[in-house]
C-alpha cells in the first residue's frame, strides 16, 4: 500500500489530505502537525452569545476552490452572507473616517459621480484621477502596485484609498508589491481599453454582478474554524498532532520525514503545507534551489486585537463594515473590522465586537509588543476614530510571525521558477500561501495541486507494477 506524509494541519494541508484521500483512498494518508490543532491561521473562538474570529474572518464564494471543498463536506447550509443594513466601509481622512465611494475597486473608481461627491481626495487628485480616462495604455507587464497607481491614477489616490484599501488584504507596502502576482485584472483592464475605468467597466458589463460585491463574503454561523472541523472530522484517523517536522530528505524513489526526538518517517508521496519561511527551511533538504527561491518570498508579521464593548460606550454609529488607515495618516493601526456589524450572531445585543489589525510593511516590531501594549494601542484607536469610553468587557490578543506572505515584482516568474523545480521531485507537492494567492480559496487550490501531483505519481507507479 503506497504511503503518503502531509507535513502541516493548516487549511492547505487538510485540503491536500481531503483531495488524496477522495482521489486515492486506498494510501496510507497521513497529516504530520507540531501543534495541538487543526486550521492553522484559522480560529474561531465561541462563548455563550459569542463566535469571535481569531484569525482569517470570511471566504470569497466566487472562488470553486473554496465552495466546491465547502459543499463536499456538506458545510453549504452553514453559510451566512454579510449583512446588508451595514454595508460599507471607511477611510481614515485628515483624523476622521469618511465612506468609501461606492463602486470604488481597491484601485480604480467605477461609479464616476459618488467619486467625485466624496470629500476624501481634493478636486485636484479627483481630476488626476479621472485623467485615466484619457491617459494612453502601456503594454501589459509586471510593475508594483504603487508604479501603476501613480502612472493611472496620481499619488493622492494612491496614499488615500488605493495603499490602504490593499494593504488590509497584503499588509505589503504598494511600491514593492507585484500588480501582476496579486491583482493582475487591473493590468489586464488597461491592456485592453486603453484606461482602467473604461476596461473594468466593460468587463462589469460583460459579466454583471449579483448584488453588491460584499455579498461575495462568506463566514459559518458558528465561525470560520467550521471549516477546519470539518477537515478534522474528514480526516481525524490520519491526524498526529505534536508531531514537530524538522528535515524532510528524498532516498531512492521516496521520501524521508526526520521529527523531533529522533524518529523518521518514510513516504512514496510528499506534500509541504508548512506556511511562512518554514516552507522554505524544510524545502532545503531536498532542492536547495527550490529553498532559495522560496526564501525569496519575503513574509511579514502581525497582530490582530479585539475589544468588547458596550453599544452605549461608542459615540460613532459604526454603521458600516470597518475601515482602513492610509499611512500617512501616522497611525499604528492599519484597519478595523466592525465584526458585530458585519456579521450576524456574533454577539449579545447591545455589545459590539470590534477588531483592529497591526503590521505594516516595515512594521514587523509591533508582533514583538507585549499584549497590554497592543491592548493600549487598539483602545488609543477606539477613543480617537469611533469616540468609544471606558473598560472593554474583554479583550483578545493573536499574534502571527512571519506569516503573510508579500509578492514582489517579478513573483509570477519567481512562481513559474519554484514550480518548475517541482518536475525533479515526483511524489511531492508544495501547499499554502507561498507562491500563489494569500486568500483561503487560494490555500485550499494549492493543496488540491499538491495532491494531484502525488496522486499521479501514484499513479504512474502503479501503472509501472504492472507493466
Amino acid at each position: 500500500m503506497p504511503r503518503v506524509l502531509v507535513v502541516g494541519a493548516g487549511i492547505a494541508g487538510l485540503a491536500a489530505a481531503h483531495a488524496l484521500r477522495a482521489r486515492r483512498p486506498d494510501v496510507e494518508l497521513r497529516v504530520l502537525e507540531g501543534g495541538q490543532r487543526v486550521g492553522g491561521l484559522v480560529r474561531t473562538e465561541r462563548m455563550p452569545g459569542y463566535v469571535v474570529e481569531r484569525g482569517p474572518e470570511s471566504i470569497l464564494s466566487d472562488r470553486p476552490a473554496g465552495m466546491g471543498l465547502i459543499d463536499r463536506l456538506g458545510l453549504s447550509g452553514e453559510l451566512i452572507s454579510t449583512q446588508p443594513e451595514h454595508r460599507g466601509a471607511f477611510v481614515v481622512a485628515h483624523g476622521r473616517l469618511e465612506r468609501i465611494p461606492a463602486g470604488f475597486q481597491l484601485l480604480a473608481p467605477l461609479d464616476i459621480q459618488a467619486f467625485l461627491a466624496s470629500p476624501i481626495l481634493s478636486p485636484a487628485g479627483k481630476a488626476r484621477a479621472l485623467a485615466d480616462l484619457v491617459l494612453p495604455g502601456k503594454p501589459s507587464h509586471d510593475e508594483s502596485l504603487a508604479s501603476f497607481v501613480r502612472r493611472r491614477f496620481g499619488d493622492e489616490l494612491l496614499d488615500r484609498l488605493a495603499q490602504p484599501l490593499v494593504s488590509g488584504i497584503y499588509g505589503a507596502d504598494p511600491s514593492v508589491l507585484s500588480l501582476r502576482a496579486t491583482m493582475p485584472r487591473f493590468l489586464d483592464a488597461e491592456a485592453r481599453a486603453g484606461s482602467v475605468i473604461r476596461g473594468l467597466q466593460e468587463a462589469a458589463r460583460d459579466t454583471p454582478a449579483h448584488g453588491a460585491r460584499y455579498s461575495l463574503f462568506v463566514n459559518f454561523r458558528r465561525g470560520m474554524m467550521t471549516l477546519a472541523e470539518g477537515l478534522e472530522r474528514d480526516l481525524h484517523d490520519t491526524l498526529e498532532f505534536g508531531a514537530s517536522v524538522l528535515g524532510l530528505e528524498r532516498v531512492g524513489a521516496g521520501y524521508v520525514v526526520h521529527l523531533e526526538g529522533g524518529r523518521t518517517e518514510r513516504a512514496d508521496g510528499l506534500v509541504l503545507a508548512a506556511g511562512g519561511p518554514t516552507t522554505a527551511s524544510l524545502a532545503r533538504g531536498l532542492d536547495t534551489e527550490l529553498a532559495a527561491l522560496l526564501g525569496q518570498v519575503r513574509h511579514g508579521s502581525g497582530a490582530i486585537v479585539t475589544l468588547a464593548l458596550r453599544r452605549e460606550q461608542i459615540g460613532h454609529p459604526l454603521d458600516a463594515y470597518g475601515y482602513v488607515t492610509p499611512t500617512i495618516e501616522g497611525r499604528r493601526a492599519t484597519a478595523s473590522t466592525f465584526l458585530s456589524r458585519k456579521w450576524p450572531g456574533r454577539a449579545p445585543e447591545g455589545i459590539e465586537l470590534v477588531r483592529f489589525f497591526f503590521g505594516r510593511d516595515g512594521d514587523d516590531a509591533v508582533a514583538t509588543l507585549p499584549e497590554d501594549e497592543l491592548v493600549r494601542l487598539a483602545r488609543s484607536e477606539a477613543a480617537a476614530l469611533l469616540d468609544a469610553r471606558g473598560e472593554p468587557l474583554f479583550t483578545r490578543v493573536d499574534v502571527w510571525h512571519q506569516a503573510m506572505p508579500r509578492y514582489g515584482v517579478g513573483h509570477v516568474d519567481l512562481a513559474d521558477a519554484a514550480e518548475a523545480r517541482l518536475t525533479g521531485l515526483p511524489g511531492f507537492g508544495l501547499a499554502g500561501n507561498t507562491l500563489r494567492g494569500v486568500g483561503l480559496p487560494d490555500s485550499i487550490a494549492s493543496g488540491e495541486r499538491a495532491a494531484a501531483r502525488v496522486v499521479e505519481h501514484l499513479d504512474r507507479l502503479a501503472r509501472g507494477a504492472r507493466a
